[in-house]
This record gives C-alpha cells, sequence and structure tokens, in this order.
C-alpha cells in the first residue's frame, strides 16, 4: 500500500524543501515506519510554476501496516509539524503499484 501526500502548487505558495526531506519526512519514517519513501519535487518543463510543490510517497508492506502507521498516537505530532515548512493544504491518496 501506498500513502501518497500531495501539495498543490499555488500563486505565493510557500514550500520549504529542504526541511521537508530534512526534518519532516524523517519525523514521518519515525512515526510511521513505512518501507519506503519516495520524494518527487514538482519541476515544471521549460520553467513555470510546477502543479505540485512536492508529492511525497509513503510505501508499506500491507493494508494493515498502512492502518497501524495512521493509527500512532503520535500523528498530532506530524500534523503540527506541517505549517513549518508549508502553507499549502495537502491532498491526501491511498492505494497501491501496478
Amino acid at each position: 500500500m501506498i500513502v501518497s501526500v500531495l501539495y498543490p502548487n499555488h500563486d505565493g505558495a510557500k514550500f520549504d524543501a529542504s526541511y521537508y526531506k530534512a526534518t519532516h519526512a524523517e519525523l514521518a519514517r519515525d512515526i510511521w515506519s513505512p518501507e519506503k519513501i519516495e520524494l518527487i519535487e514538482g519541476q515544471a518543463p521549460g520553467g513555470g510554476t510546477p502543479p505540485f510543490a512536492l508529492i511525497a510517497n509513503f510505501h508499506f508492506a500491507s493494508p494493515e501496516a498502512m492502518g497501524q502507521a495512521m493509527a500512532s498516537p503520535r500523528m498530532g505530532e506530524l500534523q503540527a509539524d506541517v505549517p513549518n515548512f508549508t502553507d499549502i493544504t495537502p491532498q491526501i491518496m491511498v492505494g497501491r503499484a501496478l
């Protein structure tokens, strides 16, 4: 199972990718214990603003492992860290690789 956290860009959006990589993703690793974390920083072909500042994919071994991660009593800690790197409201998608 994969939990994808998407940060859609908007005019004037604040997003600190360095903070996300060094601090927030590591906090998520500590709280959720995913098998793998994949970070994709948005790039716009030919310049301009990319549609997403960042997409973070958190890979879990099973739906049960994902459920345990999402039920962590430390979820509030992870959510409280979001304003430290962005003013974007993230979108969440749960899925599986095909």
